[in-house]
């Protein structure tokens, strides 16, 4: 009996979702492309903690092995297929959301968002406005580009201390889509908020919201996802800022590879997105900051 083979296309599967993992741990931990030694340790390190976690807790801490199931299931999809087959896994996840007629349906908008979990919050928000708006693009750090596809987004490189690097690339193109009279989605402080006391602390929002809607000429949605990631990740990036002794910088960046854990978990569960009434052009961020966790009473810190 002659030994059996994979089918011709099943190894090149494979080993795009190696690449796509390795890109993803890269990006967030901003390690440069040769850093091969330093990626492969990493690897076995997750790896070696997801395998003691289940032992411990019935759970892995970074879930490699779903991760790379999760980018299987969505391989080769993009745009509306993409988030409708990952609501689809686990039994289905519902997303309600509540204020859309707030999203004009035609026109330029920009929908402006708390980021409470990571990835999950594209989905949802992408999951209740892609309907009402299939022109719809969100702002996000180009590692998602893994998970949403190059498509629907505008990709932005963030540094280790939270800058975008490509800050005028990112303007010029949301300034061609809003032109275009499209809608955009995006995260106002750019990073997932810490918890306090039971609480979510988001960092103060950007101004480049405020900036883009003024020149532009186009009226800001406040949003807000009804949603906080698990324990794990509030004590993973917790126990990271300590190492660095109160570097929030290097908490954020640990506790971003539980971002894939955290997304697989919330699916399969019920939750609500919110958008409220449009504000004018150049509205300060502090202003649309507030009145986005305002939408979700109880989540954020006051």
């Amino acid at each position: 009996m002659s030994p059996t083979h994979p089918c011709p296309d099943a190894m090149p599967m494979k080993a795009d979702r190696a690449r796509s993992l390795d890109r993803i741990i890269s990006e967030r931990l901003h390690l440069p492309p040769d850093a091969t030694v330093r990626l492969g340790l990493v690897r076995a390190a997750m790896k070696l903690a997801d395998t003691v976690s289940r032992g411990l807790t019935g759970r892995p801490l970074f879930d490699l092995a779903g991760t790379q199931t999760l980018l299987e299931n969505l391989n080769g999809l993009s745009g509306r297929a993409l988030i409708d087959q990952t609501l689809r896994l686990n039994g289905g996840t519902t997303i309600t959301p509540h204020g859309l007629e707030n999203i004009p349906t035609t026109g330029p908008v920009i929908i402006a968002s708390t980021h409470p979990t990571g990835l999950f919050d594209f989905i949802a928000h992408a999951s209740a406005l892609l309907e009402r708006r299939p022109d719809l693009k969100v702002v996000a750090n180009q590692e998602t580009e893994v998970f949403l596809g190059a498509e629907m987004m505008i990709s932005v490189k963030i540094s280790k201390n939270n800058r975008a690097e490509t800050a005028k690339d990112v303007v010029r193109l949301m300034h061609d889509h809003l032109n275009a009279g499209g809608a955009i989605l995006i995260f106002g402080s750019g990073r997932v908020p810490s918890d306090v006391n039971g609480r979510l602390v988001e960092p103060e929002w950007r101004s480049g919201t405020s900036r883009v809607s003024k020149k532009c000429a186009v009226p800001v949605v406040p949003a807000a996802l009804n949603a906080r990631n698990s324990p794990y990740y509030y004590k993973l990036r917790s126990l990271a800022k300590r190492i660095r002794r109160g570097d929030d910088n290097f908490g954020a960046m640990v506790g971003s590879l539980r971002y894939s854990a955290e997304l697989i978990e919330k699916l399969g569960g019920q939750y609500d997105v919110h958008y409220g009434p449009q504000n004018p052009p150049g509205t300060p961020p502090q202003i649309l900051k507030t009145k986005a966790e305002q939408l979700v009473p109880g989540l954020y810190a006051e």
